[in-house]
């Protein structure tokens, strides 16, 4: 009986089969037409920068940055919670041990001991599905280490961009303090000579109090990138070790992209963002939840023994049974069939959950590379203009010593080229951080840092993402 109703309950396999899910891709961005597949995993697209002082700075986060430490950690539990889950049967053994005495007109002893344990199989496969739900988790937290080390990149070049540019400013500040008080000092004679007012001089006087009350906040800019650099290195601020640290305090020149970015096809997003490969991870744990919660619909499958042995009198009784145990649901059933629902209504999210995600990486990536284009074409414009402000600046001095110009046409051809030098310090800024926008929002370097073969390998289930045809989860 036992081997019959456990043949029949093994039919009933309340496990929910699995498909990828598939998106209808383009066959390129329509910013980064005619563009081939390409695998960025370990893309060190920083190195297009030309900066080895942030790949030297990249490089030590990589290893020591206490964010993607704890996402690591967070692995290690996923897989201890895995290996918790029991297999396919559970078996409980137990003992219990008993001695008893009496002392009255006659003494008497006795003593027993019992043996037992209880099997409790899973036919319908709601372990199993318990396992692949957990080893779904795993992915997900193997896969949130390669979403960590993408926010690490992003934050770092960020960061170090943002501190090239600041340093580049207080730089231009210092130097056109110079020049101002250079201009002042040249007003005060003049206006001792009677050839300027004293408007002319409390007007520079002003401009070199204007230009000093902006350096204090462009200092404190540089000193506080210095200290995010350090933490985001693992390190308190102020001990980056040397020659790294004195060579992030030296002003040096901002960074500029030398060759494009490998943009690729919409469809390498799927192995290449980890945001996607979490979201399709949510939906196979999703499926795989619902055949534990389907199979509390059907009885549960037992069996029990226990041996007794009583020692009475210097002989031994033996007590033994041994037998199946089927346990079935609770009626009405409506809570039960109500709780599978659930979970197919939870896997359905899942599913638009991981559409939505595509959709978004999509948008990401177009808008990134509207910016970087425009950027780059921007800063040809922006470097002519600078180019001409100085030529400009060149002529009115040389004018001026000629005396065909006046004082005020000087202040006025170096603030123009002031303003030029900034705006273009602003778009080289805006460049970089486009270039590491864009390539952070197609995924690359999501395993920078990883040696070969050590990454998380979670890229199967996108075999089938480039088909055109989009196809719905099954999940009723």
């Amino acid at each position: 009986m036992l081997i019959a109703s456990s043949l029949v309950l093994a039919g009933c396999d309340t496990s929910e089969p699995y498909s990828s899910p598939t998106f209808p891709f383009l066959d390129s961005f329509r910013g980064a037409p005619g563009a081939a597949p390409v695998l960025l995993d370990n893309a060190r697209w920083w190195t297009r920068l030309e900066d080895p002082v942030l790949h030297q700075l990249i490089m030590l986060s990589l290893t020591d940055n206490l964010d993607l430490a704890g996402a690591q950690e967070r692995v290690i539990q996923a897989r201890a919670e895995r290996d918790s889950i029991p297999g396919g049967s559970l078996v409980t053994p137990r003992a219990d041990g008993r001695l008893e005495g009496s002392v009255g007109e006659g003494y008497t002893s006795s003593a027993s001991t019992e043996l037992g344990f209880d099997w409790i199989l899973d036919p319908y496969g709601a372990r199993r599905d318990g396992i692949r739900a957990a080893t779904g988790r795993i992915d997900i937290a193997e896969t949130e280490v390669d979403a960590a080390r993408l926010l690490l990149l992003l934050n770092v070049a960020n960061a170090y961009v943002q501190l090239r540019h600041d340093q580049h400013a207080l730089a231009l500040s210092r130097r056109e303090l110079s020049n101002r008080r250079a201009t002042l000092a040249q007003l005060r004679r003049e206006a001792a000579a009677e050839e300027a007012t004293r408007l002319d001089v409390t007007r520079s006087e002003a401009r070199v109090a204007e230009l000093r009350s902006r350096m204090p906040g462009e200092e404190a800019a540089v000193n506080a990138g210095l200290n995010e650099l350090a933490v985001l290195a693992g390190r308190q601020p102020g001990t980056l070790p040397d020659p790294l640290a004195s060579q992030l305090a030296a002003t040096a020149a901002q960074p500029v992209p030398g060759l494009p970015p490998d943009v690729g096809i919409p469809a390498d997003l799927l192995r290449n963002r980890p945001d996607i490969r979490i979201a399709e991870r949510r939906y196979y744990v999703a499926v795989a939840e619902i055949g534990p919660t389907r199979a509390n619909l059907y009885p549960r499958l037992s069996l029990s023994g226990v041996i007794t042995l009583n020692l009475l009198g210097g002989g031994v009784d033996t007590e033994y049974y041994f037998g199946p145990a089927i346990q079935f649901p609770a009626l009405p059933m409506q809570a039960g069939q109500a709780a599978v629902e659930a979970r197919h209504a939870q896997a359905r999210d899942a599913h638009l959950a991981w559409k939505s995600t595509v959709l978004s990486a999509i948008l990401e990536v177009e808008n990134a590379l509207i910016d970087y284009n425009a950027t780059s074409t921007a800063i040809g414009s922006a470097r002519e203009a600078q180019r001409l402000y100085r030529e400009a600046l060149s002529l009115t001095r040389n004018i001026f010593e000629n005396e065909e110009a006046t004082l005020s046409d000087v202040i006025a051809a170096e603030a123009d080229l002031a303003a030029a030098e900034r705006n273009l310090a602003a778009l080289r800024l805006r460049q970089s951080q486009s270039f590491i926008a864009l390539n952070v929002r197609l995924g690359a370097g999501h395993e920078a840092g990883v040696p070969t073969g050590g990454g998380t390998g979670l890229i199967a289930t996108a075999a089938n993402a480039t088909e055109s045809s989009e196809t719905a989860p099954n999940t009723n």
